[in-house]
């Protein structure tokens, strides 16, 4: 039995039981008996453990000591007959390690804490003075250039079909971001790593600010969205927007219908082919993870747009982009992506700079 069969089996049980605590007593009554499957299940997993990576092995020890624990805390309760705490100890933990382990087997075949597609990136592209964004540079990263440019992008996109740790949360699967961000480097084992930092990302939902910030130190804030896609014989036209101090800012691309290959080593190839994100978190603490995904190919634009407050929507420092016109305009088609690997870097100041990875 794979893997995926083995979650398919927690999914349908994890979520009968959810349906069934709307009627509360049959809820509680089934929930044992997704209890039992799920132990089962995760019984099958510790047998077949060598072929899980270790990062699941370890998720898996931590399933059993909290089951353990439950379990004791159960017979504890029994003894004592304390009648207080027995919802909790019964129903109210027990539920909590199914969720657990529900998001555990929901993601056992992958490494990546994000799946979705990437559709639509209307990419506004600004040269500046590398100057401006020295003090939100990460740790252990230098500025990556392009032809002795240094841009800032401004990305508007479209998240589709979004997991979190291999599961769809409702009403968090299809949303707008629209984002500021700038491109750097870092060398590691012999090879340079591209990637991006971001200034701010912009997002229609409370919750994905909230998990993005608390527990990835990110640079999320929410706002109200919308978006559209005009579609006409020969183009297309797409529209982000966002709505600040009770104003709707607006960035624009008409394009033509027709995909073409980005091609290599050019601007549009540099903008795009940036595997790897960092987060700073302080002088010397970064945060890497790695962006997967296939080249993409791009629609050429016609014509652009942007209506924006940047001072009231990125501070002061990136004031100076309201009178700026974009160096260059491009609208990627996207592509489904993976998030994964994400770790913290500390970088330890020495005579020459050294990263060392934990």
């Amino acid at each position: 039995m794979t893997f995926n069969t083995l979650h398919k089996i927690n999914k349908v049980f994890y979520f009968t039981t959810l349906a069934l605590y709307l009627l509360v007593y049959f809820g509680m009554m089934f929930q044992i008996i997704m209890g039992i499957v799920q132990l089962i299940i995760g019984f099958t997993l510790l047998v077949r453990r060598d072929e899980l990576s270790k990062s699941k092995k370890t998720k898996l020890i931590i399933y059993w000591i909290l089951v353990i624990a439950v379990f004791l805390l159960i017979v504890i309760n029994f003894k004592l007959k304390y009648v207080a705490g027995s919802l909790f100890c019964f129903f109210i933990l027990p539920m909590a390690i199914a969720t657990y382990f529900y998001f555990f087997t929901a993601n056992i075949n992958s490494e990546s804490f994000l799946q979705a597609e990437w559709q639509n990136l209307a990419i506004f592209n600004y040269e500046v003075d590398s100057e401006v964004l020295e003090k939100y540079l990460p740790a252990g990263t230098e500025i990556d250039i392009w032809d002795n440019k240094c841009y800032v992008s401004l990305v508007g996109f479209m998240f589709k079909n979004t997991k979190v740790q291999g599961v769809k949360v409702p009403f968090h699967i299809n949303f707008e971001e629209v984002n500021l961000r700038f491109y750097v480097k870092r060398f590691e084992n012999g090879e340079w790593k591209r990637g991006v930092v971001f200034i701010k990302e912009i997002v229609p939902k409370s919750a994905i600010t909230f998990i993005a910030n608390t527990l990835y130190q990110e640079h999320y804030e929410t706002q109200k969205m919308r978006h559209e896609i005009i579609e006409n014989e020969n183009t297309n036209t797409f529209i982000y927007q966002w709505k600040s101090d009770n104003k709707w800012n607006t960035i624009e691309l008409e394009t033509r219908n027709n995909l073409s290959e980005i091609e290599i080593d050019s601007e549009a190839e540099f903008i795009t082919e940036h595997y790897f994100g960092y987060t700073k978190i302080d002088d010397e603490t970064t945060f890497e993870y790695e962006v997967q995904h296939p080249r993409w190919e791009q629609f050429e634009v016609l014509n652009h747009n942007v209506d924006i407050n940047f001072s009231e929507t990125y501070g002061t420092d990136f004031e100076f982009l309201q009178n700026k016109k974009p160096t260059s305009v491009f609208l990627a088609k996207g592509s489904q992506i993976t998030v994964q690997n994400k770790r913290k870097l500390q970088i330890i100041p020495v005579l020459e700079e050294t990263y060392q990875s934990i």
